[in-house]
Formats: C-alpha cells, structure tokens, sequence
C-alpha cells in the first residue's frame, strides 16, 4: 500500500511506533512466508521479508536500507512512557519532510486509556495525529477493530474527527486473518487525490484482502471477509 502511493508521487514518512521487545506476540506471526502463494502480491516486498525473519538479530532497519522505497524517511526510535513527548518531538523533527505519514503502533488507537498507563506506549495518541496534520501533512495510521464491538469500532474509525473536523477520512480494511484497518486523516485538499490513488490500488492484486470502508456506521463488514487465514503483513 504504501508503496504504490510512493509510485503515485505521494513522499512517505514511517513511524514505526516501535517498542522494546517483550514476550507479546507483536511481530511473530510471520507464516504466511512459508509459502510462496501469496508472493505474487508484492514479489520484492515478499523475498525481502522472507530474508529478515530468519536473521536473528531482524529489525525495522533492515526494510529501511533494503531501498524498497526510493524517498521515504523513517523513524525507529524506541517509544516508553517515560520517554513520550520527546520521542514524539524528535519524531516530528525526522519526518518533517514527508506528505504523508504512516504510523504503526501495535493496537492502534489509545482509546480511554491513558498516555501513562501500562502498554500505552503500543497506542497512538490523538493529539500525535493532530501535530502532523496541523503542519500540513496527512496521516494514515494502523487499527484493529479486535474486540471491539460493532458500535465501539464506529466510534473508533470517526475519533480523529472530534479533533479535526475539516479533516477528511478514508479507510481501507485488511480482511485477510483478523481484521486489521488503515485510517487515512487527510486535508480536505488532498483527500479526492489521496481517495482516486487508493480506490485505483483496490483494482491491483490487493484487491483479494482489501476493501474500502465507510467511516460512517459499520454494516457488519466481517462479513465480506476473505480466506481466514492467520497471518500478519506489513503493509509497505
């Protein structure tokens, strides 16, 4: 995904939200690469991460040099509680040259939780979104709908709204294993090119796991899902 919208002319910046390792499951569900049926999606992007998750000491930086992008910047600094608001100032700092930056936490949204509580470094904040988009960048980010219920998600994919309502919102939702969405928080003049650019990426092979979803009231799209299959894809 984020590589067709680099194709498109779209400068990307990645936060990768990244955190010290623990004993979760965050990262590890890496067996779809065991077989080469799913490689004709994105036959680079497939090999190369068919490389990383066999090398012990693997990390984010090692997709950074692979040059799989032509002119994105990155951040991999490591997220605490105690380290928050510097860590996202220095995140401003790097990515301040890209037009659209994609942030990666392990749950998403941070919901009622609270900036300092436990785990919340695996959560993006609002008020993070907001500091990018108010210097003029678009922002898309990753969320799960998990446990969430119907009614709960609905409110979840519209929250960005309650702190910027002129922005606009599009979402495309990942079907393949657990649902897993990407909420784009996109000025209103850039939303029409933003939206023609990803509806044009639903016409590519990723149309087989992706859809487009209405920020507005959910109408059960598990129900449109595909294969059920439990894996987990980084989508760059």
């Amino acid at each position: 995904m984020l590589r067709y919208l680099e194709k498109s002319g779209i400068k990307i910046g990645v936060n990768w939200y990244l955190t010290e390792n623990d004993d979760s499951d965050d990262g590890k569900f890496t067996t779809y690469l065991d077989n080469d049926k799913e490689q004709y999606l994105d036959p680079e992007l497939f090999d190369l991460l068919k490389k990383v998750v066999v090398c012990e000491d693997k990390s984010v930086s090692m997709i950074e040099q692979a040059e799989i992008f032509s002119s994105a910047c990155f951040y991999h600094k490591l997220i605490s509680r105690e380290n928050r608001d510097e860590w996202h100032d220095y995140a401003l700092e790097a990515l301040r040259d890209a037009e659209l930056v994609f942030c990666d936490p392990d749950n998403g949204p941070i919901g009622t939780k609270s900036k300092g509580s436990k785990n919340s470094e695996k959560y993006i904040c609002p008020l993070e979104i907001v500091d990018y988009y108010n210097r003029g960048q678009n922002v898309a980010y990753y969320c799960q709908k998990a446990r969430r219920t119907w009614e709960q998600w609905d409110k979840t994919k519209n929250e960005m709204i309650e702190y910027l309502p002129d922005a606009r919102i599009y979402i495309l939702t990942y079907h393949k294993g657990t649902q897993r969405s990407y909420i784009f928080v996109m000025h209103p003049e850039d939303g029409r090119r933003y939206i023609a650019i990803l509806q044009k990426f639903l016409y590519t092979n990723w149309s087989r796991v992706f859809t487009e979803e209405s920020p507005g009231k959910t109408d059960h799209p598990a129900r449109v899902s595909a294969e059920n299959l439990n894996w987990k894809w980084i989508p760059v």
